[in-house]
């Protein structure tokens, strides 16, 4: 079973057999798709309310994106890179999934 810590990070298992990783990948699996989900659906928010699909790539907004998950990284003692790169591959997809759905919606009009 995994435990907090007083600062409400997780305290770590370590684990004995690779069915014991695989459940705790699974469990937070199961976590993190509702909250990708609920971040997809906000992205498609900004996509309703941008006006072209020049707007849906704004290099400030992913630059500070990407600056504050790195700090997340940071602070909870894990390395920043790679939420960097996570972050970055799921900015493009939702950047395509933006314009996309500017695009359809232009031609709708």
């Amino acid at each position: 079973m995994m435990m907090q810590d007083n600062d409400n990070q997780p305290k770590l298992e370590e684990c004995d057999t690779l069915d014991q990783v695989r459940e705790h990948i699974d469990r937070l699996d199961n976590q993190i798709v509702p909250l990708l989900l609920e971040r997809n659906h906000y992205v498609m928010q900004a996509a309703k309310l941008k006006g072209d699909v020049n707007a849906a790539r704004v290099p400030a907004r992913i630059e500070d994106v990407v600056e504050k998950v790195r700090a997340v990284a940071e602070q909870r003692g894990s390395n920043p890179e790679i939420v960097e790169a996570i972050y970055r591959a799921m900015i493009e997809i939702n950047i395509q999934v933006e314009q996309d759905h500017i695009a359809n919606r232009d031609q709708e009009t």
